[in-house]
């Protein structure tokens, strides 16, 4: 058999095939995603954002897989008619595309790592996708120097990116209908001459979907053995120390510490998992009467693990650095309403004082106290990299803490 015969028949793989048209379809709804991400007035629509980069590591992915299996299944030849020039200028074509297709989501990643704005990334709503080490943790300043320079080569290889796909469609047409052997058919599954696709050797296969299951995994894990390493939540020794000598054991599955407020005039609810506290209050002896609480700052849920991960980071938070935070509530005093007292919050190494009023009722040994305060992000240096302005997160953050304790038998 000829090779123009032999060139006419044969063709791509089932997966070849298969990844090369499920990679075409997710390149043009990102690239169409990444002009489309604003709104009316110019702010960023959060939804799409997280669908782009979604989509952006499942090309990442995708490509490792294609990128493997290309290895191990040479594609079909070019047909002996097509120009030796033409053949050169294919196959730098195909470079251009698939070297582009592997840097524009990588770049999409390093700008997501480097951007000022700290956004965490959460795969269809689903996934926690960590920033690139070493990336994410550089300083503000140079963050925000680097943040443009990638920004620019991630739009320009939009343009490369359309460019090369251009080209590549102009001469898949112009070689099917010209007097040269087509190249389509090799591609289009079940249009053109022979609908049977070649086989490739087992190992093939089973390289190609561990290469990109293995990143994929390897690199999603990373989030869930960084919150693994994290403290579990347990009260240290001096904590339960001060428990112990506390005239009130807290009922924590009925107690909780919720806080609420505004992201983009849309209210937000969350609520800490894991804290502890040792009061000492009787009704008759305010000016004995303190609390001392401790909060597991990694255990704030909120429902959305965007938001869950977003408070977890440096500019949040900084659960890596400052696990916990403490408040000391003091001077409590008798009102019309209830009571009021002053809370000593400290976060991270910011200390704010706020004023803490709540309702109490004790019966035969058992206290139900509802409390509520009023925090100011700003004042306790929280997103004022990203939102210093307030314009996304409002700065009102709203406290409100429900304890059921029953007094110490000892």
């Amino acid at each position: 058999m000829s090779d123009e015969a032999l060139s006419a028949n044969e063709r791509y793989s089932t997966v070849a095939i298969t990844l090369h048209w499920i990679l075409a379809i997710a390149l043009s709804g990102m690239i169409a995603l990444g002009w489309n991400m604003h709104d009316a007035d110019g702010r960023p629509i959060e939804y799409l954002y997280q669908l782009h980069k979604s989509v952006g590591v499942t090309i990442l992915v995708l490509m490792i897989a294609r990128i493997v299996w290309r290895l191990f299944n040479r594609p079909p030849a070019l047909p002996a008619a097509i120009p030796t020039f033409e053949k050169v200028c294919s196959h730098l074509a195909h470079l251009g595309l698939y070297a582009t297709m592997f840097l524009l989501p990588l770049t999409g990643w390093i700008l997501v790592s480097v951007s000022p704005f700290a956004i965490a990334t959460v795969l269809y709503g689903v996934v926690s996708w960590p920033h690139l080490p070493v990336l994410a943790e550089l300083s503000l300043d140079t963050r925000e120097q680097i943040y443009p320079v990638v920004e620019f080569i991630h739009s320009k290889l939009a343009w490369v990116l359309i460019g090369l796909v251009g080209l590549h469609i102009t001469g898949a047409i112009k070689h099917e209908f010209s007097a040269e052997e087509g190249v389509m058919k090799r591609m289009v599954p079940g249009l053109f001459g022979d609908t049977r696709p070649k086989k490739a050797p087992p190992q093939a296969a089973f390289a190609t979907i561990g290469a990109a299951l293995g990143f994929f995994f390897a690199v999603s894990a990373v989030p869930l053995i960084a919150g693994a390493g994290q403290p579990a939540g347990g009260a240290s020794s001096a904590e339960v120390a001060a428990q112990e000598r506390a005239d009130w054991d807290v009922d924590y599955e009925a107690s909780s510490i919720a806080f609420s407020g505004l992201y983009n005039n849309e209210p937000y609810r969350g609520a800490f998992e894991t804290w502890s506290a040792a009061i000492q209050f009787d009704p008759n002896r305010l000016s004995d009467a303190n609390a001392e609480v401790t909060v597991q700052m990694g255990s704030a849920k909120t429902g959305q693990t965007l938001y869950n991960d977003t408070l977890k980071g440096a500019e949040w938070f900084g659960v890596s650095a400052f696990p916990s935070a403490t408040v000391s509530v003091t001077d409590f005093q008798e009102t019309d309403g209830g009571y009021a007292a002053s809370a000593a919050l400290t976060i991270k190494e910011t200390t704010v004082t706020v004023p803490l009023s709540f309702t109490l009722s004790i019966e035969e040994g058992q206290a139900i106290m509802d409390g509520s305060a009023s925090l100011s992000r700003k004042a306790l240096d929280l997103g004022l990299s990203s939102d210093p302005s307030g314009s996304w997160v409002a700065d009102t953050v709203e406290v409100a803490i429900h304890i059921e304790a029953s007094r110490n038998a000892d």
